[in-house]
């Protein structure tokens, strides 16, 4: 690929650098403080590429769910909203939402949020370190100086650059070996557990093999519900459903929702469901303070038993791994049954009920209790390679903005997440996921091209001071084992700094009553 040579795209629009189309120059201005003033009474006001569009009547149809919307009311979303989108999307259906055009001064111009002091019921504040309260958070290069405008102007040069070079077409020869392997792992399953015979080494092969079959399937699925494989929103979701739901039993729906409001909000405390793990597992002190999240809409409790497993996390963690597709199960049936947005929810359940099927057929040919037992504990414990492999890109990292107000998209993406060093011919047991900067950066870029843009974002990185954050695999569990287990050992403080607040309490009470 050559050298960045795309003129750079203003780093945030001001009056001068509004769209200038007809239409658009007959639209009102809007400044900051009229932007603030309408999101409090009530309007979905999001800023795209200097038009202040109004989504109030979208947001429940759009196709990401209401949430990845919410989260950037009142703020400057053209980088999400390009790096979500296809193209044609972004150029032409955004713009038909447009009420105004963004009119602000230069320096309130390069701000990402005009509503980080708000209180809005459906996205709180992202957590800043910057509020004093002291969370400890993973080792990590100092970000205060760090020049946003510059790092936005970059990577959108970058961006413009990969689009000129056909990077986000997808080579459909990519996934030949991918369906190969699908059906091999699926071929081996079945095989053994129909073929095969009965014995302990015939079942736990075949559990190892049906592991490694949901994990592939879980990549595929993760690349169709970007829209990686033809750009199609509908095909590309419907051909993922009917894969992943009948073949893993798994909401592809449910994981849609829950993505997309990662990559907006990643490793928020209270707005990134992807970290929110109470009582099991807590990557901030913060989730001490009995947190509300806004994906959940419920209070994250910090309870007895939350005390108990998050003070013992680090020595849990791979126990607690090979439980979570269980919790996938119900989060997927939960999502499809309760969800208020689930805009596939006949075909999803129609899918999932396949799965049910096929699969018990499948295991009721396994002769004996404590073989069946052998098989599906094998297979959903080996599972846990997958949710490490997703938990690794973000647990240890930082959870803390040095500057909400003005961070820019890019510079969010690289300080929550890390990558996986691995061999080229490893590439197919992560699945994208050892390239999580990238992926982060460039969501809709197709998971075969991520390691050919990495140096170019490692350039980015170095330019501008951002810390690129690479392990090993062995390594990458190391780090992140050790901060759970600092999260953990504050657990004790926590505990004693809240008897010690309960007894003042109490003598205080006793006083008063003495008086």
């Amino acid at each position: 690929m050559p050298s960045i040579i795309a003129p750079p795209r203003p780093a945030a629009p001001t009056e001068n650098s509004v769209k200038s189309g007809k239409r658009f120059g007959k639209l009102p201005s809007c400044t900051a403080s009229e932007l603030r003033r309408r999101v409090e009474q009530g309007e979905y006001l999001v800023i795209i590429d200097g038009l202040v569009c109004k989504l109030n009547g979208f947001i429940d149809k759009h196709p990401g769910g209401p949430l990845s919307i919410m989260h950037m009311v009142g703020r400057d979303a053209t980088d999400e909203a390009r790096s979500m989108h296809p193209a044609e999307v972004f150029e032409s259906t955004m713009p038909r939402w447009a009420v105004a055009r963004f009119v602000t001064d230069e320096k309130a111009a390069a701000q990402a949020s005009y509503v980080e002091d708000l209180d809005l019921p459906y996205s709180a504040p992202r957590s800043t370190l910057a509020d004093g309260s002291g969370h400890p958070q993973p080792e990590s290069r100092s970000a205060a100086d760090l020049d946003y405008a510059a790092i936005q102007r970059d990577y959108r040069q970058l961006d413009d650059q990969l689009r000129e070079e056909g990077m986000y077409k997808c080579d459909y020869s990519d996934y030949a070996c991918e369906a190969a392997r699908y059906l091999g792992l699926f071929a081996m399953s079945c095989g053994l557990i129909l073929l095969g015979p009965a014995s302990v080494w015939t079942y736990l092969a075949a559990g190892v093999c049906t592991a490694l079959l949901w994990q592939q399937l879980a990549f595929f699925a993760h690349d169709l519900g970007h829209n990686e494989l033809t750009g199609r929103r509908e095909f590309d979701m419907v051909l993922g459903i009917c894969v992943a739901d009948v073949l893993g039993g798994l909401s592809v729906g449910w994981w849609k929702k829950n993505h997309n409001t990662h990559h907006i909000v990643t490793n928020d405390v209270d707005n990134d469901p992807d970290i929110q793990h109470l009582p099991f597992l807590a990557v901030s002190t913060r989730f001490f303070e009995s947190r509300y999240s806004t994906y959940y809409r419920r209070i994250m409790e910090f309870d007895a038993a939350a005390r108990v497993f998050v003070s013992l996390q680090d020595k849990l963690y791979y126990l607690i791994m090979c439980f979570a597709r269980y919790n996938l199960y119900f989060l997927s049936w939960n999502y499809l049954l309760f969800s208020d947005f689930a805009p596939y929810r006949v075909l999803e359940m129609g899918c999932i009920g396949v799965f049910f099927v096929w699969f018990s057929w499948l295991v009721s040919h396994i002769p004996t209790w404590p073989y069946l037992v052998l098989y599906l504990s094998v297979a959903h414990s080996v599972s846990a390679v997958l949710h490490i492999q997703i938990t690794l890109s973000h647990f240890a990292m930082s959870t803390e903005s040095p500057d909400p107000v003005y961070e820019c998209f890019a510079a969010r993406q690289v300080r929550t997440t890390m990558d996986v060093i691995c061999p080229t011919w490893l590439d197919w047991f992560h699945g994208g996921l050892q390239f999580q900067i990238e992926h982060h950066l460039f969501p809709r870029l197709p998971r075969h091209k991520l390691r050919r843009v990495q140096p170019f974002v490692k350039s980015l990185c170095r330019k501008h001071g951002m810390e690129f954050k690479e392990f090993s695999f062995i390594d990458g569990n190391v780090y992140t084992l050790r901060w759970l287990g600092e999260v953990a050992s504050r657990v004790k403080l926590y505990n004693g700094r809240e008897e010690h607040s309960a007894q003042a309490i109490a003598s205080i009470k006793k006083s008063l009553r003495a008086q």
